[in-house]
């Protein structure tokens, strides 16, 4: 199959990578008080991919929830 990767979907994919880490910049293990990992894999939103690794079970927890969590709606805040 043939793709072309436009600056459109660069920027949707990078504007999805920060949303993510933004979901998680204040997750931290409550016992060792270290921050989650993630990474992301794929060109677009069809085929990203997330990983995400952590010191302990508590906080890869905590990360996925956060992750799983919608935003507020943001016409509200306008």
């Amino acid at each position: 199959m043939f793709s072309v990767l436009t600056d459109f979907d660069r920027a949707r994919v990078e504007r999805f990578k920060q949303a993510t880490e933004e979901k998680l910049r204040d997750v931290r293990c409550p016992e060792h008080k270290q921050p989650p990992r993630v990474r992301f894999q794929g060109s677009t939103l069809r085929d990203i991919t997330i990983s995400l690794t952590g010191c302990c079970a508590k906080v890869m927890e905590l990360a996925n929830a956060k992750i799983g969590s919608a935003w507020p709606d943001r016409a509200e805040s306008s």
